[in-house]
């Protein structure tokens, strides 16, 4: 493209300021939606998928008063523990139902803030059982390499606080062995720790004493049962668990399936949205790009007059549509990126769902697609007016006298 091309595409453009940025405003609204929809969908679809391998547990046993406590899904993921316990012994009672394969329990401390540790803001400590816990201890083993040390701990995403070496809870010190990847739910706000560890802190803590009355010393306590059956037998075992006594039982399949209805819904929603910007943004290209041949004729037609070839008109409408389409989608894919982080912030607030960052082939397949889709929706839109430019006639510009 010549210096003298560019400028007459600039000086057009220019020219028609308000319907230049209208056509990439819309170019790019559209991008930015759809992209931070895209990875938003992948994120969450991801992170469900994480979850569901990460938890490997078919059913959740936890005393009856906390279904008014928490949610299903809070409790499902083991991010949201309320101060709840049920004696030990019932570990060994699940575990003699036909059909388990295996128990593990959890303990659920205190919620923990600046106070009484060296958090930077609200944090829930859980207690896991190394020797029979096939769910936490992965993690630790793909993290450190090794079982975790009774004064280590395991850190969400989002606590802050124990980046330094005196680093303490309930005034015991402790040490960070690993952070885990941002989840999207409370887990991000959880400390994982040694449930014997937990169950001594929490022994001591001032106000928890009727706890201990009502229920039983914290050695002999666990908060959560966690429980893996046999493929097919989760909905007869989790019959046979409630029969135990007063026991909230939470089949995995259930919340997963609700969690996902939830998304569908939010999505099909979004989706929806997105669809009609694009539509819009369809329209408002072929109305742009129609309007640069039919609406300039005399111009056109002087620049054959002046001996312009049709080659040289369409480079002329083309760079023009390029200029456009190029910039909205540049300027889209920046939104878009924002757009996105605005979401993820409010996921991270509101732990809304389970949620793990696309990786960088999403990213790049997400803005492939959309650089592929809006550059053919403009291919096609220009493919009208540079037909037309070809049979312009030059002496429309003696004809008419409306030429900028």
């Amino acid at each position: 493209m010549t210096k003298v091309m560019r400028k007459l595409i600039l000086h057009s453009l220019n020219k028609r300021r308000v319907q230049s940025l209208a056509t990439m405003l819309s170019v790019t609204v559209s991008v930015a939606v759809l992209l931070a929809l895209f990875l938003v969908y992948q994120g969450v679809t991801e992170g469900i998928a994480t979850s569901k391998q990460r938890l490997g547990a078919d059913i959740l046993v936890i005393p009856a008063q906390a279904e008014t406590m928490l949610t299903d899904t809070d409790l499902l993921f083991t991010g949201a523990p309320a101060v709840i316990y049920m004696t030990e012994d019932v570990a060994g009672q699940v575990a003699g139902i036909d059909g388990v394969v295996r128990v593990t329990p959890q303990f659920f401390g205190q919620t923990l803030n600046e106070s009484c540790c060296s958090s930077t803001g609200e944090v829930r400590l859980i207690g896991f059982d190394p020797e029979s816990d096939w769910l936490i201890q992965p993690w630790t083993d793909q993290l450190i390499g090794r079982k975790l040390a009774a004064d280590e701990i395991i850190i969400g995403s989002n606590v802050g606080g124990f980046e330094a070496a005196s680093a303490n809870i309930l005034g015991n010190p402790v040490q960070v062995a690993a952070r885990l990847d941002f989840t999207g739910t409370s887990m991000d706000q959880s400390i994982l720790m040694d449930m014997d560890t937990v169950r001594a802190f929490s022994k001591n803590i001032a106000g928890y004493d009727h706890f201990w009355a009502r229920y039983g010393e914290p050695e002999t306590l666990v908060s959560a049962l966690l429980v893996q059956v046999e493929e097919g037998r989760s909905a007869t075992v989790a019959y046979q668990i409630s029969r135990l006594g007063k026991f909230k039982v939470i089949e995995q399949s259930s919340v997963f399936k609700e969690i996902q209805g939830q998304m569908q819904v939010v999505f099909l929603i979004m989706l929806g949205c997105g669809i009609l910007l694009v539509l819009a943004s369809i329209f408002q290209l072929f109305g742009r790009f129609l309007s640069m041949a039919w609406d300039r004729k005399s111009e056109l037609g002087l620049y054959r007059a002046l001996g312009a070839r049709k080659q040289d008109l369409r480079r002329l409408i083309a760079g023009e549509a390029l200029l456009l389409t190029v910039g909205g989608i540049l300027l889209g894919l920046a939104a878009g990126g924002g757009l996105y982080r605005l979401v993820l912030n409010l996921l991270q607030t509101q732990s809304t769902f389970p949620f793990r960052a696309p990786g960088s082939p999403t990213l790049a397949a997400g803005v492939f697609g959309l650089v592929c889709l809006f550059s053919l929706i403009s291919f096609i839109a220009v493919s009208v007016p540079l037909g037309q430019v070809g049979r312009i006639d030059p002496s429309l510009a003696i004809q008419r006298g409306d030429i900028d």
